[in-house]
C-alpha cells in the first residue's frame, strides 16, 4: 500500500541519514581501535588516559569508564608498569591513592590525541564541509568534552 504525502521517501531519507551515522560511529570505533594499537594500548588503557587529564582516585577513574573499581587495577597496573602513570597520596585524605600522569604518560596522551585528530575520518571533508557538518550534528546532539 503507498503512503501518501512522500512518507515513504521521508522515512527511507532518514534511515539512510540513521545507516550514515552508525558507518560513522564505526568508522571512528576503529580509528580508535587503531590508534590503540599504534601506541601498543588496550582499549581500556587508552580509555583510562583520556580520563587521566587530572588525577583521579582509582574508584573515580572506574566511574569515568564504567567499570567496577576492582577491574581498573589492572589497567592501572600495566599503565603504572610501562611508566605512564604513577599512584600518589591524596593530600587530604591519606587513605585516598591518586592517579596522576608521568612527564611520559602525559606526552604520550598528547601524541595520542594529536595522532587522533590528524587522521580522523573527517580529514576527508574541507574545512567548509566540516563547518557544515558541525552545525547540521549541532542541531540534533550537543557536542561533549574531548580530552585535548
Amino acid at each position: 500500500m503507498a503512503r501518501s504525502g512522500g512518507t515513504v521517501a521521508s522515512e527511507q531519507l532518514s534511515r539512510d541519514v540513521l545507516r550514515h551515522l552508525m558507518g560513522v560511529m564505526h568508522a571512528m570505533k576503529a580509528h580508535v581501535a587503531d590508534l590503540a594499537e599504534t601506541f601498543e594500548l588496550s582499549l581500556s588503557q587508552l580509555d583510562a588516559l583520556r580520563n587521566l587529564g587530572e588525577a583521579r582516585s582509582q574508584r573515580e577513574l572506574a566511574e569515568c569508564l564504567h567499570f567496577d573499581a576492582s577491574n581498573v587495577t589492572d589497567i592501572v597496573d600495566r599503565l603504572e608498569a610501562r611508566g605512564l602513570v604513577v599512584r600518589t597520596i591524596d593530600p587530604h585524605d591519606r587513605r585516598v591513592r591518586r592517579l596522576v600522569l608521568t612527564d611520559e604518560g602525559e606526552a604520550l596522551r598528547s601524541k595520542l590525541f594529536e595522532q587522533a585528530l590528524a587522521t580522523a575520518p573527517l580529514a576527508a571533508l574541507s574545512a567548509s564541509e566540516q563547518q557544515t557538518l558541525c552545525d547540521l550534528l549541532g542541531r540534533i546532539a550537543e557536542p561533549v568534552d574531548l580530552p585535548f
